[in-house]
């Protein structure tokens, strides 16, 4: 049987708003998993609201805060309300506590199993953590007791060939969502321009939200700087397959403000950057060269691309197979050169930066259109 597709963030959000506004209790358990923090703030956001609505206690807790009470975490789940209340609890960055001690659940994966299968003491729990595997138990074990699971993956922000329209992105899409519902009137092309001059950082669009909301969105283009990077990988993807004006703004902007990371931090250290960078465009560079090598013996495109370590869903595959294939091997092997060299000089000690990457931006696309 196949798979069933995961909705978008968009419209898993949507459809909960929807369930959530009408309900008369809360999911008895909610989990919480993915990277993109915005839709986990929302989602809890939501939750603390409606529990207030219906009368029941909220406690917070973070294992990640120094000041966290591990006794105070499992006295409320165990119904230690002082007024003997219902109490929604909600556990942020569980991290270590969910993890196996050898065969056995943790203590906390113990207690949660309990409680979801109980109903007293009564209340709800919410549980974040980005992290979390689809197949731990908790999560399993949820699923079955039909609570309500979320993740929350990075919103998609680039067009696809069978999608060639920026409007449909779900970052744009986003963006006019949460205009609307601050009061700003965006056009498309308006959302268009935000998605690609911030970037997919939804607290950076918030923060520009806050500023069109006091200076209107006639001179848009005066009050957003351009200020979009993105992660290592989409720089990467840039820098070899897009216009050069483009790369290097890409490259600037990945130096000038960093990225979010998984944990959801920003990273800023210069040399993590070229780190990450330089190993990113050294292993599309390497696809290139072994799809070229492939089909110089005569393989078929999926043959080849599975040489190469490309992979994904089948749309994904022709494309990246259709990008690699975009440059003879000669000239991926002279890219990979230039590479290998600057890797060379970061790891002893010479310096690397953002200008390197410009550099070789501007050589690569200038000898391409020759």
């Amino acid at each position: 049987m196949a798979k069933k597709k995961e909705a978008s963030p968009l419209v898993q959000l949507k459809d909960f708003e929807a369930k959530l506004s009408s309900a008369s209790a809360l999911p008895r358990i909610t989990i919480l998993r993915g990277q993109e923090s915005w839709f986990h703030n929302r989602v809890i956001r939501l939750l603390a609201d409606k529990a207030t609505e219906l009368g029941l206690e909220v406690n917070h807790h973070d294992p990640s805060d120094p000041d966290f009470d591990g006794r105070g975490l499992f006295a409320d789940l165990r119904g230690g309300s002082l007024f003997g209340s219902a109490m929604a609890v909600i556990v942020r960055n569980t991290g270590d506590l969910l993890k196996r001690n050898g065969a056995q659940d943790s203590d906390l994966t113990a207690l949660l199993m309990t409680y979801m299968a109980g109903t007293t003491p009564a209340g709800a729990v919410v549980i974040h953590e980005t992290s979390l595997r689809a197949d731990h138990r908790l999560v399993k074990a949820a699923a079955k007791a039909e609570g309500a699971l979320f993740h929350f993956r990075r919103l998609n922000d680039a067009t696809a060939p069978w999608a060639p329209d920026p409007r449909t992105v779900e970052l744009v899409q986003w963006i006019r969502m949460r205009a609307a519902e601050r009061g700003l009137k965006l056009r498309p092309e308006e959302a268009v321009f935000l998605s690609s001059a911030v970037g997919n950082d939804l607290s950076a669009l918030e923060s520009e939200f806050g500023k069109l909301a006091a200076t209107g969105t006639e001179n848009m283009l005066k009050t957003v700087g351009w200020h979009a990077g993105g992660t290592p990988w989409d720089v990467a993807t840039k820098v070899l397959y897009e216009k050069s004006s483009t790369a290097v703004a890409a490259v600037e902007g990945l130096f000038s403000l960093g990225f979010q990371g998984k944990d959801s931090k920003r990273v800023l250290d210069p040399s993590a950057l070229v780190a990450m960078l330089t190993t990113s465009l050294i292993k599309t560079v390497r696809q290139g060269i072994a799809v070229g090598e492939a089909k110089s013996f005569g393989m078929a495109g999926p043959q080849a691309a599975a040489l190469a370590g490309i992979g994904g869903a089948p749309r994904t595959v022709a494309t990246n197979l259709e990008k690699a294939s975009s440059r003879p091997v000669r000239e991926w092997s002279l890219m990979l050169d230039d590479l290998v060299a600057m890797e060379r000089r970061m790891k002893t000690g010479g310096t690397v930066d953002a200008n390197d990457f410009v550099l070789f931006t501007l050589k690569w696309r200038t000898r391409r259109r020759r």
